[in-house]
């Protein structure tokens, strides 16, 4: 009796699991298509004391969403020059450079000791 009571909790947990594979992998593919549909992207990662890239790159006059992920820690972004602030409460905003040339781009959430030097680089062509 025994056995069929642990071998039923088995498969009770085997589906349980699969159920929760399937909901997050359908999670991911429906974010991906919200992308997509939402057009041109400027994602900033961030982690402990720096972005993922050392600069970015947009085009001039093009409608892009601009959005934060905090991959590490916790982080709010500031694009210098611009009206761009983004944190974990507002992590994507719809903006149109007009303007071209270089914007600093820096974390303006106090994060710990390597804060200061979190910057990167906004290039608009």
């Amino acid at each position: 009796m025994q056995k069929w009571a642990m071998f039923s909790l088995f498969i009770i947990a085997c589906l349980l699991g699969t159920g929760v594979l399937f909901q997050n992998i359908s999670a991911r593919q429906a974010e991906m298509a919200q992308e997509e549909a939402a057009g041109p992207t400027l994602k900033f990662v961030a982690t402990n004391y720096k972005f993922d890239q050392a600069e970015y790159t947009v085009k001039a006059g093009e409608k892009v969403t601009v959005s934060l992920q905090n991959k590490e820690g916790l982080h709010a972004i500031e694009i210098v020059g611009t009206n761009v602030k983004l944190d974990n409460n507002t992590k994507s905003m719809e903006v149109t450079f007009d303007k071209p040339g270089e914007y600093e781009v820096h974390c303006s959430l106090p994060c710990g000791p390597g804060h200061a030097d979190m910057k990167t680089k906004l290039i608009v062509q």
